[in-house]
This record gives C-alpha cells, sequence and structure tokens, in this order.
C-alpha cells in the first residue's frame, strides 16, 4: 500500500473505520472509469471540488462523479 495520506492520517486519530479502494493498477482516469472499476454506482461516488470565492473564502463541494458544479448554485448555497 502506498503511504497514507493526510486525509487518512486524520481519520485514523479519530478512530474513524475507512475502506481504502486500490484502483491505481488500471487505466482508470475519470471518476466514472474509477466507479466503473470498484464496480460501484456512478451516483454514489462522488469527487471533492474545492472553490474560492470573490471574498477569498474556499469551499468545498461534493458532486457525483457523472455530475458538474453548478457554479451558480454554488455560490447561491455558500453565500
Amino acid at each position: 500500500m502506498a503511504d497514507k495520506t493526510n486525509a487518512l492520517r486524520l481519520l485514523d486519530k479519530k478512530k474513524i473505520e475507512y475502506i481504502l479502494h486500490d484502483y491505481q493498477d488500471t487505466d482508470a482516469i475519470s471518476g466514472t472509469e474509477i466507479a466503473e472499476v470498484l464496480k460501484e454506482d456512478p451516483e454514489k461516488v462522488f469527487k471533492t471540488l474545492v472553490t474560492v470565492g470573490k471574498s477569498g473564502e474556499h469551499y468545498v463541494f461534493m458532486v457525483p462523479v457523472e455530475k458538474e458544479l453548478d457554479l451558480k448554485k454554488g455560490g447561491k448555497i455558500s453565500g
């Protein structure tokens, strides 16, 4: 297994259980391809997108891999 990311270290520190999926030995690049490799429903596999608002604040959105972030909706939600 590869070195742990900071996110995994944080989960370990907080004793939060998780399952690590490895798809490095595949040609999967997109979220949809990764969902297929993992035999998961693409509507249940999410990508994490970080944006920066006009204020300079960062906003994090989780979106199903087959969808795109609607920036107008994101802006409305984040104020």
